[in-house]
């Protein structure tokens, strides 16, 4: 059984506890019924696929998903939602997936303070909380230099929100801590795609100005990541020396060589995120997102930045923008990976297949930028049709791409058409 199973089991029959406690005081529920979704299509100028999904045959696959949201209501302290999904499997390629994307009962014994209890979302980005609800952001898709970096985009578990109002603004302090099962995916050019099933147990504080012409917030999180069938993570690769400047990486225990792999059973991200949403003019806005991971424990994985600037000008029922945006692995990823793909070669053999595998899905590589425009038009006042054009420059490579069979994608480029129509209701 998972360590964290009675932990979470704790927690929904407390939050259910609470949830009867305060129906039985309750002379009526009051339900609210809502729902959103988004219809997206996007098409890219290269055959090999970025983002999972995109290439020059088109897709549906990388943007569109449905939502459906139940609050109940059983007096001013205590609530309930629950939010279900349809969207791409994080487990699958090629499946879509139902799943339960919140699920958590929440107290508020005064407009100050309110606690959580069950499955939700992390408040890390500005537009973590409304992610999957496209209708709510102007951009046609949020960038992935950015929004990728985070360990995970839910937890179950518990938060405590405390607001301060001050003026026409509001100050307030998030501090979170629960778990999430998460599936990273990786994928090798010759061995193709996989998905590792981990637990990630989070916790987190975060500080959110919030005003009419000024956003801004500031967090820190600490992400504790296992597999979840319990093997060991590799934290490096030792070199094997076969002198005459010949030698190789031993990338598993299972190749020869007289130094173990080191390994770990948990691995460290910790994550510091800074954002700010800022009206800068009468209807100009300047949005700006930076997140850092360091990695803990392991010299691979994700030790990187990443930070956008979108500049959004609203123009009656449209809103037009551009928008740069640049995502960086830091420490020695990268020399680790540029070592790695040395040492494999273009070689088809099992020794050079490992060497190879090892940089594409053991160290997480990103060295991109992109540059984009678009623009969103308000349809209704609850949905609005996007459209993006994006073009990114890929340096050293980046885990984002699926290099085929035979090719590292490095120092090439791939431009981006997306058009989307984004409801809530």
């Amino acid at each position: 059984m998972n360590a964290a199973t009675p932990v979470r089991a704790m927690l929904m029959r407390l939050a259910c506890a609470g949830l009867l406690s305060a129906a039985g005081s309750a002379q009526a529920v009051d339900w609210t019924l809502s729902g959103f979704g988004t219809l997206g299509y996007a098409v890219s100028d290269q055959d090999w696929a970025y983002q999972r999904h995109l290439d020059d045959d088109g897709t549906w696959w990388r943007d569109t998903r449905l939502g459906a949201q139940l609050d109940a209501r059983l007096n001013p302290a205590w609530s309930a939602t629950l939010q279900l999904t349809l969207s791409p499997s994080t487990r699958h390629d090629r499946q879509w997936a139902a799943e339960v994307a919140w699920a958590f009962a929440a107290w508020r014994p005064d407009n100050d303070w309110q606690l959580r209890a069950g499955k939700q979302r992390v408040p890390m980005f500005l537009n973590s909380e409304n992610l999957d609800v496209g209708q709510t952001y102007a951009l046609a898709r949020l960038p992935a230099e950015v929004y990728a970096l985070s360990p995970t985009n839910d937890h179950t578990g518990l938060s405590v929100t405390r607001t301060w109002q001050h003026g026409a603004g509001e100050l307030s302090a998030d501090v979170y801590a629960g778990r999430a099962q998460i599936n990273v995916r990786r994928h090798s050019s010759d061995l193709g795609s996989s998905y590792l099933a981990t637990d990630t147990d989070v916790v987190g504080a975060v500080l959110t100005w919030r005003a009419p012409a000024l956003t801004w917030r500031l967090g820190f999180h600490n992400a504790r990541t296992q597999a979840a069938n319990g093997q060991a993570l590799p934290t490096s690769f030792p070199f094997v020396d076969l002198g005459g400047g010949m030698g190789y990486y031993r990338v598993s225990d299972e190749l020869p060589g007289a130094v173990p792999v080191p390994t770990t059973r948990t691995v460290v991200n910790q994550v510091l995120n800074l954002a700010v949403d800022a009206e800068v003019a009468p209807s100009w806005r300047l949005v700006g997102e930076f997140a850092r991971v360091f990695q803990r424990r392991t010299s691979l994985g994700t030790d990187s930045a990443g930070a956008y600037v979108a500049l959004l000008h609203e123009m009656g029922a449209v809103t037009p923008y551009v928008l740069v945006a640049r995502q960086q692995s830091m420490g020695g990823a990268r020399m680790i990976a540029n070592r790695l793909y040395q040492a494999a070669g273009d070689g088809t053999d099992q020794l050079s297949v490992a060497q190879r595998a090892a940089a594409e899905t053991g160290v997480q590589l990103y060295d991109q930028t992109s540059v984009g425009v678009g623009a969103a038009w308000a349809v209704g006042a609850r949905s609005q049709l996007k459209a993006e054009w994006m073009h990114t420059r890929i340096g050293e490579g980046s885990y984002l791409v699926d290099s085929p069979r035979g090719q590292r994608v490095h120092d090439d480029s791939v431009q981006v058409w997306s058009l989307n129509y984004s409801f809530a209701f």
